[in-house]
């Protein structure tokens, strides 16, 4: 599977979520269309495009 990214997107008042892949240039090759309500619903259907989110560092990890 190819690696993903899972963001977060402006919503009404809210937000909802969105997946990305991006080349090693950083530039976006492949996003949804749609925007999910449910962390859990955009993870699957990037699973379900045949892409594996990436895992985040806990916030501060990067301080240890």
């Amino acid at each position: 599977m190819k690696a993903c990214e899972i963001f977060h997107v402006p919503h009404k008042k809210g937000y909802r979520w969105k997946w990305r892949h991006t080349g090693g240039d950083g530039r976006t090759l492949v996003e949804s269309d749609e925007s999910y309500a449910l962390y859990y619903e955009c993870l699957t259907a990037a699973r379900e495009a045949g892409y594996e989110p990436r895992q985040r560092a806990p916030a501060g990890a990067e301080h240890n």
